[in-house]
């Protein structure tokens, strides 16, 4: 990558060839012919493991022969292609999920509402995650971490080589591998932070292991006067990593903070902006993108459920997946035409 110093190009070229080695670059059998691998074990996501470990090849391979074998275990990839709509969009739900924009550096803004991490929804979480380990198939169940495995992937694999692909960013030549994440902290509660333990702690073991570097900052908004109390508990089962990525970030402030990183428009209404956010909404795109895709809808939207890059000839095509009535998909939405 041009973007990298001497030293860090040659510890990704070492690391490469320690993957290729190890056979980790091969093209996954569960993808179809024409899926890409963007997200799986491109040259990017290599780099994002790599700065994980501190540009040091040998650590790098350790991880991502981790992450590798646990997508396998989980059979990550084969539940791409058929995960039921309504599982993969009940998981949105429990997770940050994209809002449809992007910050000032071009990366995605993710949005999580805590309000909706309440007794309910844990329990229904914890429900999920105790379910057997499930074969890929489209009248399976997966379980919680087969479920936001492929939800993440779907960070991995779509959203983010999406916003790679968009020119209306400081520096079009860098690959956008990283995530602004918005958390609205203003319900929670002592009592809420330790039911929500043992879930913070999974998502950030799956998070650290699997989806390493693909976050910017986590932004919590409306961090009641409490916070620092609570997050004395929070920080035991947080990837350390990921807890300095953390701005803790008061009312009064919040608009004032937000606007250094995120345009007006971009900003959640609750937050003082224009975006009409709501919690576990389909993505709201930004017009850059929209104007950048050519679409079969003239509504220019993005369905529910997982989303795939899959190449034709010089373009790419965006290719709703998953499964419906237990019927896979294959729909063409958008198509993403060659610069070249």
């Amino acid at each position: 990558m041009d973007c990298l110093k001497a030293d860090e190009a040659a510890a990704l070229v070492t690391f490469s060839q320690l993957c290729t080695e190890q056979g980790l670059l091969k093209r996954p059998s569960e993808l179809s012919e024409n899926d890409v691998v963007d997200g799986i074990n491109d040259e990017t996501a290599l780099l994002r493991f790599l700065q994980a470990r501190q540009m040091k090849p040998q650590d790098a391979l350790k991880q991502f022969q981790q992450a590798a074998t646990f997508h396998a275990e989980k059979n990550v990839h084969a539940f791409y292609s058929v995960i039921s709509v309504d599982d993969y969009e009940d998981t949105r739900r429990l997770y940050p999920h994209w809002t449809g924009r992007r910050d000032k550096q071009g990366q995605p803004i993710m949005m999580l509402n805590l309000v909706h991490l309440q007794n309910e929804a844990i329990t229904r979480w914890t429900e999920t995650r105790n379910m057997p380990c499930a074969d890929a198939s489209v009248t399976s169940s997966p379980d919680m971490a087969q479920r936001v495995s492929v939800f993440h992937d779907g960070l991995t694999r779509f959203i983010l080589p999406l916003c790679t692909a968009m020119n209306d960013r400081p520096d079009s030549s860098i690959p956008v591998t990283k995530s602004t994440y918005l958390v609205d902290a203003s319900t929670l509660s002592l009592k809420q932070v330790w039911g929500m333990k043992y879930f913070i702690q999974e998502v950030s073991w799956i998070l650290f292991t699997c989806y390493p570097e693909t976050i910017q900052h986590i932004i919590v908004c409306n961090a009641p006067s409490s916070f620092w109390m609570m997050w004395n508990i929070i920080k035991k089962f947080v990837d350390p990593r990921t807890a300095d990525k953390l701005v803790i970030v008061k009312s009064a402030d919040v608009y004032s903070t937000l606007e250094t990183y995120i345009d007006h428009a971009n900003i959640p209404k609750q937050f003082g902006g224009e975006l009409a956010y709501q919690h576990g909404m389909l993505p709201d795109l930004d017009e850059g993108i929209r104007q950048t895709l050519f679409w079969v809808d003239p509504k220019k939207c993005l369905p529910p459920g997982p989303l795939k890059w899959v190449q034709d000839g010089k373009n790419r095509k965006v290719i709703a997946t998953g499964s419906v009535g237990s019927i896979e998909r294959s729909e063409e939405i958008a198509v993403l035409r060659s610069q070249e």
